[in-house]
């Protein structure tokens, strides 16, 4: 038998046994993800809220997630809540959640969480990381005084990249007054670095704006001399 005769067989053979295959066997896997996305943001926003009271934090966890993940602006409201929970994972993922869908409306609690004593160290570093993903000014100043009274570096840091973040030129002279008083030449540069972004930010160059020019029919603008 000529080979391309066997060859025909062959992918005709193959084209029969797909064709044979079950249908779920032939389903598109990225269309399946889509679905169950789908689904899954379809669902009651109250049946993830029950959940947020579930003695086991796992559970609330979960909670959290789909919340953050739901795509519904209502959401937002009950993973501010959220931030209150004793189990320090679930209040921590919350909190980047807010800061992920830049919910402004959790300013006010979030600095208020930020400036208590009792707050862990590991959930001020999120704030501050959420606080300026959000880009909310009205956080600006207390990030500043916070900033002004803390001494761990490595807080300090992740302050100035927040407000480096906001962009408030009224934080520029907070952050030149850290400069001046560290002996950490890292903080030095990073606040260096977060001035810079700021007045970047509020340079008229740096805003691209194309104003018609106005002609007068009547009385065209006379022409350049070259």
């Amino acid at each position: 038998m000529p080979s391309f005769i066997r060859i025909g067989l062959s992918l005709l053979a193959v084209a029969l046994v797909l064709d044979a295959l079950p249908v779920a066997a032939q389903v598109n896997p990225y269309r399946v993800q889509q679905r169950y996305n789908e689904a899954k943001k379809g669902k009651s926003i109250d049946e993830w809220t029950k959940k947020l009271n579930d003695s086991d934090p796992t559970v609330r966890l979960e909670a959290v997630r789909s919340l953050g993940d739901s795509g519904q602006p209502e959401a937002v409201e009950y993973l501010i809540q959220a931030t209150g929970d004793p189990d320090e994972a679930v209040k921590i993922k919350a909190i980047d959640y807010l800061g992920k869908l830049r919910a402004t409306d959790a300013t006010q609690v979030l600095v208020q969480k930020l400036v208590l004593r009792d707050s862990e160290p590991q959930v001020k570093q999120r704030i501050l990381v959420a606080l300026g993903r959000m880009g909310d000014a009205k956080a600006a100043p207390s990030i500043a005084e916070f900033l002004a009274r803390d001494s761990d570096p490595a807080m300090c840091g992740t302050a100035v990249f927040a407000l480096g973040e906001i962009g408030d030129a009224d934080t520029i002279p907070k952050l030149d007054a850290l400069r001046q008083r560290t002996a950490d030449p890292h903080l030095d540069q990073l606040a260096g670095e977060a001035v810079a972004k700021i007045k970047l930010r509020l340079s008229p160059s740096s805003v691209a704006v194309t104003v018609p020019a106005l002609v007068d029919e009547d009385h065209p603008a006379p022409k350049q001399k070259r």
